[in-house]
């Protein structure tokens, strides 16, 4: 088995679990505490793309999920010495700094008005990182869903992060992530029964 994912019995790939239960990332938390160049660009090498995902899931604009994935990088640089725990709490750490990425660019959103397609110049279309993952009418139906249903739905069915990592990342408590995930779930399945 390889050391970066488990498959399940479902045929779900479950990114950084092994089957001994380390986290793929333990090898390089020591190294982010010290500043090394190498351990950075390990753990950029091991998490950049479902980072990608996840901020893209909750974005929908591959540019702005992009600025927002290297920002959490950079406060990861910053915060580098502040950093505990093992390579669980690193990558909690890390989709926490890019789901609050995903929040103040919301809020950005709303304080400015948004231009009209129509005036748009035509751009050369970029593959998004969800596009393997996602059908259209789910990822129409998460767009329905609030920013923290969504945060929550995203990290649990498509980055495959546990509930207890769930609760780090969104700051809450394993109780409180598991009625989070339930309400979204049920919200999610009411959209999608009512599309079919």
């Amino acid at each position: 088995m390889s050391n970066s994912g488990l498959l399940t019995a479902q045929g779900v790939w479950i990114t950084g679990l092994t089957e001994t239960g380390s986290h793929p990332l333990d090898v390089h938390v020591a190294g982010i505490r010290t500043r090394s160049d190498a351990a950075f660009r390990a753990v950029y090498a091991a998490m950049a793309d479902d980072l990608l995902s996840f901020a893209f899931g909750m974005l929908n604009d591959r540019k702005t999920s992009e600025d927002v994935v290297q920002q959490a990088f950079v406060e990861l640089v910053r915060n580098a010495d502040k950093i505990r725990g093992d390579g669980r709490s690193l990558r909690a750490w890390l989709y926490k700094s890019v789901r609050f990425g995903c929040l103040d660019e919301y809020r950005r959103r709303s304080r400015r008005p948004e231009v009209p397609h129509e005036t748009l110049p035509d751009a050369v279309v970029e593959t998004d990182p969800l596009a393997d993952h996602l059908d259209p009418m789910l990822e129409a139906a998460l767009g329905q869903l609030s920013k923290r249903h969504r945060s929550a739905v995203i990290l649990r069915h498509v980055v495959g992060l546990s509930p207890d990592e769930i609760a780090k990342v969104m700051g809450s408590t394993r109780r409180a992530t598991y009625a989070v995930l339930s309400r979204a779930e049920t919200k999610l399945r009411d959209l999608l029964d009512g599309v079919s």
